[in-house]
């Protein structure tokens, strides 16, 4: 019994052993020529010493076959065995290798131990068109890259093995045969943290160190870009090889309104810079860009459109925007918009401005994307690329007629309920232009007015009769009586109208014919179309020579 145990454990310890013996560099297709100039660099990841004997070195292009198997050779712990052909300097071993170069599929390289209990795998290239079995997965699912003529094909980090060729290589521009591989410098930063803290702006974050060398503290830096200018650059400490740090450090200059930061690491032996740079906006207090008019009912004739406007006195480019509506559809923006002015979104430009002639097409813009509009209930949102929102509205369209828009009271206050509403222009929307029920701030009762008073229908002078309601939207009846109490003109009938109105009359009774010289009474009836409340107001107007 003691001699099977003690078999078993010799055979555990020899395997423990063998797992430190890995492929750590291999030069597969050298500049030029390759025969007589490639080699494979073996190392030694453990604490004792390694005897090559048996050992087979394999390679595949479409089957794993024998390139030789090893004599008695040794690899001291946490060391180099390179293997050459016969052009390659400094080499422990001289062999004939021609091993495949890649290019169509995936090939590989293979070493195995003389009892066949442990093996490392190299793939390179796919596909794997030849169901080549690696360390994990029969087939193999991950791959090294294929290397270009003259590069080698190094672990990141010496000796460190996951059994995942696509995460443990990298294409080596600098050949280190029978030295430590040297990952490139790659410092990398993902996300950013913005906090408010006592009145100031704080940037949080993480930076990475992905390669296998320290980076020092004398020259790597972080920047912090506050709406394409630079705010603050501060030296970083010194991070060490696959380690992170985490920074915490003030933005100055952050503002009221829409802002995007970039932070940018430096450093100037940096392979790769793709991962360098992280941005994301912030808003604090009103946006800049919002949704101003809503076209989700159009005839067959019009299609949906969308209407945003700049409140601001600085042109912005938009191209990071989109609009989300209930379900995740996506309504793509682009172009720039500038300062107070608008920019309509639709899918079919010219069809737009056959409906609406007078708008300028310099202001329209087709979506790249556009999903329909509900009908009935819809919540929109207006958001940027880092998922900042920046507006958002909920309509309930049951009671909106076809073709009638719905549009912003006041583009300068919050998207509430109270301030949208239908159109009230004469084409049912007002895209590119001033919203037909904009209003500044509603009056406090309600007013009517004329003048001129008096003025002469016989010299062809109008007036001009304006009202004034304390709601955004009202059904509006005007009339004209004269003093005997009969009704002579009727100016409106149940018409909707804006808070605040001018209506011109000529003195012409409801015929056609100039009403004669005189005093008459004007009626106004108002009913608010949200809170039903009534308002009535009467005036007299004179009708002179």
């Amino acid at each position: 019994m003691k001699k099977i145990i003690f078999f078993l454990f010799l055979i555990i310890t020899n395997l423990i052993i063998a797992q430190t013996i890995v492929i750590n560099e291999i030069m597969y297709d050298p500049d030029g020529a390759d025969t007589g100039f490639e080699w494979i660099e073996l190392y030694n990841n453990g604490d004792n010493v390694v005897d090559l004997n048996n050992w087979v070195l394999s390679k595949a292009g479409s089957s794993f076959e024998t390139i030789f198997v090893f004599e008695a050779n040794l690899i001291q712990p946490y060391s180099y065995f390179l293997i050459g052909e016969e052009f390659v300097p400094n080499t422990d071993l001289i062999e004939t290798l021609v091993f495949q170069n890649g290019g169509t599929a995936t090939d590989g390289i293979q070493l195995v131990s003389p009892d066949g209990l442990y093996s490392d795998t190299v793939l390179y290239d796919s596909p794997n068109s030849n169901n080549l079995p690696d360390d994990l997965d029969n087939p193999a699912i991950n791959f090294a890259p294929d290397v270009s003529s003259g590069n080698s094909l190094a672990r990141k980090q010496d000796g460190v093995d996951s059994n995942n060729c696509e995460i443990d290589f990298f294409e080596c521009e600098n050949l280190t045969p029978n030295e430590a591989n040297l990952y490139p410098t790659d410092l990398a930063i993902y996300f950013t943290n913005i906090v408010l803290e006592n009145d100031v702006y704080w940037l949080e974050t993480t930076i990475w160190n992905l390669s296998t060398a320290n980076v020092d503290n004398l020259t790597a830096t972080l920047e912090i870009w506050l709406n394409d200018h630079i705010v603050n650059t501060y030296l970083l400490p010194e991070i060490f090889a696959e380690y992170s740090i985490f920074v915490k450090y003030k933005i100055d200059q952050i503002e009221t309104g829409y802002n995007t930061i970039t932070t940018a690491v430096n450093y100037p032996f940096d392979n790769y810079l793709d991962n360098n740079f992280v941005s994301e906006s912030i808003l604090l207090g009103n946006s800049p860009i919002i949704i101003n008019e809503i076209m989700f009912k159009p005839l067959e004739s019009n299609q949906e459109w969308l209407e945003i406007f700049n409140r601001t006195n600085c042109a912005y480019r938009v191209d990071n925007l989109q609009i989300i509506d209930t379900a995740g559809g996506i309504i793509s923006v682009c172009d720039t918009i500038q300062l107070v002015d608008f920019l309509v979104i639709c899918e079919d430009k010219n069809k737009l401005l056959n409906s609406y002639p007078n708008v300028n097409s310099d202001k329209v813009i087709e979506a790249e994307y556009w999903t329909s509009l509900n009908n009935t209930d819809e919540s929109l949102k207006l958001i940027d690329n880092f998922n900042t929102k920046l507006d958002s509205i909920f309509y309930s369209g049951d009671n909106c007629e076809d073709n009638i828009s719905i549009e912003r009271v006041n583009p300068y206050l919050p998207s509430f309920e109270e301030n949208w509403g239908p159109s009230v222009s004469n084409l049912g929307a007002t895209p590119c232009e001033k919203n037909s029920i904009f209003v500044e701030i509603l009056p406090p009762s309600s007013k009517l007015s004329v003048n001129p008073n008096p003025f002469s229908s016989q010299s062809g002078i109008p007036t001009v009769i304006s009202f004034k309601l304390p709601e955004i939207i009202s059904t509006v009846t005007i009339r004209i009586f004269d003093l005997k109490g009969r009704l002579v003109k009727t100016i409106l009938n149940q018409a909707l109208q804006a808070c605040d109105g001018n209506i011109i009359w000529n003195g012409s009774d409801n015929d056609g014919f100039n009403l004669p010289i005189g005093i008459y009474i004007i009626l106004l009836e108002a009913t608010a179309l949200n809170t039903e409340k009534i308002y009535s107001n009467k005036t007299t107007v004179v009708i002179g020579n």
